[in-house]
């Protein structure tokens, strides 16, 4: 999913210890500093967080050097059971929910723009990422990740929930895959956990067959069931190893170690999988590497200033490796990353700093990874303006021309899409001070007009606070993404919704109420179908968050996005009234 939230729960005092068995010396990390590339909050908190230096961790490959790099995140829970449950086939779906409206008033999903359809081979599909929903962290010879490590440290999550378990997918794959089949749904975008292939994280360490095995009768199940998996490399989850080894993704060591991880897969899977991911939402992964609790695991030379660049210019290289390797062994199929935010709307429409804004937001938000892949092969120059290379690492002739053309389509995580204005002192003021607030990106995201206040859209849940449905702004950011970065090719690769306080009300009522998140999907839908008609955008795909309730980052398990319903003491499964609204819309509006 798109965006944790980077602070933890008010008033907590939870201290956070180093099991004794751990001989692992650690450093700590005080007061949280917010990256300057980031979107999110700092936490207000004196908390602090404990990771061995990186470099200090022998690279031990053996089965006590893997239980070494356990003890630095701690005791994990362990799976109720660890056996795969094979559903009861064919899945029945519960009768539809009545009508909430008149039918004048809102049409029933079939009823929705009934003379248009989706082109043939178009992916009606949902998301996951393995450790929102896999659980099982530490079974079958998988290593820690740091989001494992996060999870146990003061304030990393607000509910202080962990992946130890939640959805427990790993070995309730089946039963997901044949729920979703059951709702018409023909795609399933999901992520493999690159601690599972390799526990230690790097190219000269042992494969774990074990997970390689798992994800291979997971992606044969979901071909047997109709369900196309398109399958993600990295969705955040660094192995921990690599953190401990060498600083992660600010250091350049991770690219051999990602490509040849992203080898091993592509060889393993050639054939099954046609759609592969290298990065999702690299903007938001790389902007979090230097807040707290992360900025508590930087190397020596990186702070938390410089990280967030680091780590895009580290994962730029790992994505054309990646792909250059996918060509190279002329793996079938096509492959991109996944872009995320908006380009945006000027506030201000006589403004000319609130035109310059909306120029730097989509600059640092999508351009940074974007304008490399796609148009230039180059960063884009505003950030170039901007940040020195002390900050911003340039790239040469031979990485320029590697990046440029290393993607076969355009994804984009189009959840909103808001305003856009220079702050109150003007770009100029805060371009030319690095100690401005709001340096080097200097702009603002603006909920509601300039004109008289009015909301861009209903909001969702507190705990995800930047998002507001804004469908009636979706047609105009999808032109505007390929007017700037053309392709032949886009997938809507993640759109959803939370309920306002879903977290707080009664099982049943959470579960058959949904009416906002109903209501998003469907009139995404609407003016998705309208895109690719009216305005010839070339949409191939789209993937609803989630296919159910999940570890929603930071926010834990409060934070419900699933259009199932999950019930975290018996781990059981219920559709909600948006799983059965968008099976209507599915069966009515493909094309076969």
């Amino acid at each position: 999913m798109l965006v944790p939230t980077a602070s933890g729960p008010s008033g907590s005092t939870t201290a956070i210890s180093v099991p004794e068995s751990s001989s692992i010396p650690v450093i700590t990390a005080s007061l949280p500093i917010t990256s300057t590339i980031s979107p999110f909050p700092a936490s207000t908190q004196l908390t602090n967080a404990f990771f061995p230096p990186p470099g200090s961790v022998p690279r031990d490959f053996s089965p006590a050097g893997l239980e070494r790099l356990w003890d630095v995140v701690g005791p994990v829970q362990p799976p109720p059971f660890t056996t795969t449950r094979v559903p009861q086939t064919p899945i029945v779906l519960p009768s539809a929910p009545p009508a909430l409206y008149p039918s004048w008033f809102s049409p029933a999903p079939k009823d929705l723009l009934p003379n248009l359809k989706f082109p043939k081979g178009f992916k009606f599909g949902v998301a996951t990422a393995a450790y929102q929903v896999e659980g099982a962290v530490k079974n079958e010879g998988k290593g820690p990740t740091m989001w494992d490590w996060n999870s146990r440290q003061p304030g990393g999550v607000v509910d202080n929930t962990t992946g130890d378990i939640v959805d427990l997918q790993y070995f309730l794959y089946k039963e997901d895959v044949a729920r979703v089949a059951a709702l018409g749904v023909n795609a399933h975008s999901l992520s493999i956990s690159w601690a599972r292939i390799f526990p230690f994280g790097t190219a000269d360490s042992p494969v774990n067959q074990a997970g390689l095995k798992h994800y291979s009768d997971s992606i044969d199940y979901h071909i047997k069931s109709g369900v196309e998996p398109v399958v993600t490399l990295f969705h955040w989850d660094t192995p921990l190893a690599l953190q401990a080894y060498y600083g992660g993704f600010t250091s350049p060591q991770i690219v051999d170690d990602f490509v040849n991880y992203a080898k091993t897969v592509f060889k393993a899977y050639n054939g099954k999988v046609k759609t592969w991911i290298t990065f999702n939402e690299p903007q938001i992964f790389c902007s979090l590497v230097g807040i707290y609790p992360f900025n508590a695991s930087l190397p020596v030379g990186v702070n938390s200033s410089t990280a967030p660049y680091q780590c895009s210019y580290n994962l730029l290289k790992a994505h054309a490796g990646a792909v250059k390797a996918f060509r190279e062994m002329k793996i079938q199929g096509e492959i991109a990353f996944k872009s995320d935010d908006f380009v945006g709307i000027q506030w201000r429409k006589n403004a000319t700093d609130d035109a310059e804004a909306v120029e730097r937001h989509a600059a640092f938000r999508i351009g940074a990874f974007a304008d490399p892949i796609y148009t230039t092969g180059d960063w884009p120059q505003i950030m170039k303006d901007t940040l020195p290379p002390s900050y911003l690492p340039r790239f040469t002739a031979q990485e320029k021309k590697d990046l440029l053309g290393s993607a076969n389509f355009f994804a984009i995580d189009a959840y909103r899409t808001q305003w856009v204005a220079a702050a109150d002192d003007g770009i100029a003021a805060c371009t030319s001070n690095t100690s401005h607030p709001l340096w080097p990106e200097c702009h603002v995201v603006v909920e509601f007009d300039s004109n008289a206040g009015w909301a861009a859209g209903p909001s969702g849940d507190p705990l995800t606070d930047w998002l507001q449905a804004t469908p009636n702004f979706l047609r105009g950011s999808l032109k505007e993404l390929q007017k700037r970065w053309p392709t032949k090719k886009m997938y809507v690769s993640e759109f959803g919704f939370v309920e306002a306080f879903e977290e707080l009300r009664t099982e049943l009522f959470r579960i058959k109420e949904d009416v906002t998140r109903t209501n998003y999907f469907l009139s995404y839908l609407g003016e998705i179908l309208l895109a690719i008609h009216e305005d010839k955008t070339p949409v191939a795909g789209i993937f609803a968050w989630a296919m159910l309730d999940n570890a929603e980052w930071s926010s834990g398990l409060s934070a419900k996005f699933g259009i199932q319903h999950v019930n975290y003491t018996t781990l059981e499964r219920t559709y909600k009234r948006s799983a059965l609204s968008l099976s209507e819309f599915f069966k009515t509006h493909l094309s076969f």
